[in-house]
C-alpha cells in the first residue's frame, strides 16, 4: 500500500520535517504516557513487510523525530519498524520545555519507551539508535538493561563534547539546582554552523521553531549524572550491548578522539567505528544515501 505523503506530513503535526518523508512508508502518529503521567508523541514508521527488529530512535538536545525522518524512513524501507519518541519537553511541547527532573526519570522513560514498542510489535529486545544527545541517554539505559536492548547504534553521540556551558554556567547550573532548579540556561548550540555545512539545512534550523534553545538546571545536571554513569561504567567495561559507533569527520560538537576512546573502554574494545566525512548532523548532508545505508547495515548487524 503507498501512503501520501500528505497523510506523512498530517502524523508529523507540527513537526517540520527536514526532508519531507515520500510517502511509501506509513507514518502513524500515537502517544506514549510516560511513568509520571506526561504524555509524548511517537511518529511509528512502519515497514510494507516488517523484515528485522524494531528500532527505538532517540533524537538531540536540540532536535526533534522531524530532523531524522529521512533515515527513519530509510530503516523502515529496510524492513525495521522505526519509533521515533519526542523527549519530554522537547519538540512540540509547550509547558515544560527543556525540563526533566533527574537523569533517573530520562532513564526511566527510555524504559518506558522500550516497553511500548515491545508490546507494540511483539519483539523481545529493541535496536538503539541514538543522535548527539540521545546517543548518550540510550547508552545509560542500555548499562542499565541489556537484556532489552539488541543492540546500540551511536551517531556523533554526545559522550565527550567540544562545546560545553562556561565555567561560570556550570557554576550557576550547580547553585541553581540547589535553590531554583527550574531556572532556564542557554544551551550554548545556537549557531546551526555547528550542526552542518550544508547551506539549505543552515536555513532549515534558522526557520525551526520547534528546536530546544534553553534547558533548566535540573534538566542540565541530569545530563551531567549520565555523564556520571557512562564514566563509572568505562572503567569496569560494562557495556555489553554489541555497539556500533559512527562519527563525523567534521563534527563541531563532538570530539571524535575522545569518544572514540570512551566507546572503546565502555565495550572492551568490541565496538564497531566507521567515520564518514560530514559535520555532526550526517543527516543533513547534501548526500545521506551512504549514511542511510550505513544505518541499515549497522541495525542489521553486516557492518
Amino acid at each position: 500500500m503507498v501512503f501520501s505523503s500528505e497523510q506523512a506530513m498530517r502524523a508529523l503535526g507540527a513537526l517540520r520535517p527536514a526532508r519531507p518523508p515520500a510517502g511509501d512508508v506509513a507514518l502513524r502518529r500515537e502517544m506514549l504516557t510516560l511513568p509520571d503521567g506526561y504524555r509524548t508523541a511517537v511518529l511509528r514508521h512502519v515497514p510494507a513487510a516488517p523484515a528485522g527488529l524494531p528500532v527505538l530512535y532517540a533524537h538531540g538536545i536540540q532536535s526533534h523525530p522531524g530532523w531524522f525522518v529521512g533515515s527513519a524512513q530509510a530503516l523502515a524501507r529496510c524492513g525495521h519498524e522505526v519509533f521515533q519518541v519526542v523527549r519530554r519537553g522537547s519538540g512540540e511541547a509547550g509547558a515544560a520545555r527543556g525540563d526533566a527532573r533527574s537523569a533517573r526519570q530520562l532513564i526511566d522513560d527510555v524504559r518506558a519507551a522500550v516497553e511500548y514498542v515491545t508490546a507494540a510489535t511483539g519483539a523481545a529486545k529493541v535496536v538503539l539508535l541514538g543522535v548527539s544527545w540521545g546517543g548518550k541517554l540510550l547508552t545509560a539505559y542500555a548499562l542499565g538493561f541489556p537484556q532489552r536492548s539488541a543492540s546500540l547504534m551511536l551517531v556523533a553521540p554526545g559522550l565527550a563534547a567540544r562545546v560545553g556551558p562556561s565555567a561560570w554556567t556550570r557554576l550557576a547550573v550547580a547553585a541553581c539546582w540547589l535553590c531554583s532548579p527550574r531556572r532556564y540556561f542557554d544551551i550554548p548550540l545556537s549557531d546551526p554552523a555547528l550542526f552542518t555545512d550544508n547551506p539549505a539545512m543552515r536555513d532549515y534550523l534558522r526557520g525551526d521553531r520547534h528546536r530546544l534553545m534553553r534547558a533548566t538546571a535540573r534538566f542540565m545536571v541530569a545530563s551531567h549524572v549520565l555523564d556520571r554513569i557512562i564514566a563509572r561504567a568505562a572503567r569496569a567495561s560494562a557495556l555489553t550491548v554489541p555497539t556500533t559507533l559512527l562519527l563525523a569527520r567534521r563534527d563541531r560538537i563532538i570530539d571524535n578522539d575522545r569518544t572514540r576512546r570512551l566507546v572503546e573502554r565502555l565495550t572492551g574494545d568490541s565496538a564497531r567505528v566507521v567515520e564518514l566525512d560530514a559535520a555532526h548532523t550526517i543527516e543533513f548532508e547534501p548526500d545521506p544515501a551512504e549514511f542511510y545505508s550505513l544505518l541499515c547495515q549497522a541495525v542489521a548487524g553486516g557492518l
